[in-house]
Order: C-alpha cells, then sequence, then structure tokens
C-alpha cells in the first residue's frame, strides 16, 4: 500500500487485510485438526499470508491501477508525518492497515523458526523487510510509487508480530519445547 494511492483504494485494503488475518488462522487451524502436524499447518497459514499480501500490495494495483508514471519516495518519514499531522482517515488508515497487514507474516514466520527468542524476531523482521521492499520494487516497476515508508510499517507490522510469537513461545516454557521438537 502507499499514502500516495488514492483514499478509495487504500481503504477497501484494510477490510481485506482483516479478512486476511482471519484466513490465516482458518488455515493453521485446519491444518492442526486434520492431524497434518504443527508444521504443515504453519505453511497453510504462511502461503495464506502471502497470497493475502501479495493480492492487496500487488493484485489490486494490476486490477485498479490505470498506468501513471511512478516514481520513489526515499524519504524515510514523510509520509508517516504527513499522516500524523494531517489527522485524515486515509493516510492513517494508511498507516494501521501497512502495520497489521505484515503482523500475521511475522508471527508466523517466527513460529516457524527453530531457535531462541532472537532468532525468531530476527527471521520474522528480516523476512518482512525483505518482502516488503520486493513489493514496492515491483510496485515501481508497475507505474507505482515506491515508499521508504511503506517498508518501515511493513517491516513495524513483522517485527510486532514476530515479537508476540517469540514472546509467547519463550513463556511457554519446557512444554512449548517439548512441542517444538516433536514438530
Amino acid at each position: 500500500m502507499s499514502a500516495l494511492q488514492p483514499a478509495s483504494a487504500t481503504a477497501g485494503m484494510l477490510p481485506i487485510a482483516a479478512i486476511g488475518a482471519v484466513l490465516v488462522l482458518v488455515a493453521w487451524g485446519v491444518g492442526a485438526i486434520f492431524g497434518h502436524g504443527r508444521r504443515v499447518a504453519l505453511w497453510a497459514a504462511m502461503l495464506t499470508c502471502l497470497a493475502v499480501i501479495l493480492w492487496v500490495t500487488i493484485g489490486l494495483t494490476v486490477v485498479t491501477h490505470s498506468g501513471g508514471t511512478g516514481g520513489v519516495n526515499l524519504t524515510p518519514g514523510q509520509e508517516i508525518r504527513r499522516a500524523l499531522e494531517t489527522g485524515a482517515g486515509a493516510p492513517w488508515m494508511n498507516l494501521v492497515g501497512n502495520v497489521l497487514l505484515f503482523l500475521p507474516f511475522g508471527t508466523v514466520a517466527a513460529m516457524m523458526t527453530r531457535g531462541g527468542f532472537f532468532l525468531r524476531v530476527l527471521t520474522g523482521t528480516g523476512l518482512g523487510l525483505a518482502l516488503s521492499a520486493a513489493i514496492e520494487a515491483t510496485q515501481y516497476l508497475l507505474g507505482r510509487v515506491a515508499d521508504v515508508d511503506d517498508i518501515i510499517l511493513n517491516t513495524a507490522g513483522a517485527f510486532l508480530g514476530a515479537f508476540a510469537a517469540a514472546l509467547v513461545l519463550s513463556l511457554g516454557g519446557s512444554s512449548g519445547r517439548a512441542e517444538r521438537a516433536r514438530a
């Protein structure tokens, strides 16, 4: 998503992202219920995360974007500051939407990572950063504006998800370690 996108397109993305988060939970739950194991359930959730993120960021661009010259915003905080200063609804929705869109991705990536707290957080955050940068580059190639603030916000969402998952898993204690060892 980009803050330089029409407000109606940005507003339509938030419900899709929310539905996507629910689909991630459903994919994980279905995989777990049918006894395919934790890893298969997590892979189902990860593929769902990727599908939702790619649809919201690339798919909707292809469907709704009429072309243009594109551009690049490499000034960190420019669009974030604009949203905070104006207090308008669409820029705020862009800020929140960019964070929420990557929160499930960071959560699932951290849960899939074998290792301790810091490795889980680093992996979830790093993968979120890499995916977001790839998406912004693709959006630029499609004639949209590539915005460093989107990368910052997406990475923040991946970090929050990874941090929460790593914290929950580390608080799980020895029973959590035993469960992870079986997976």
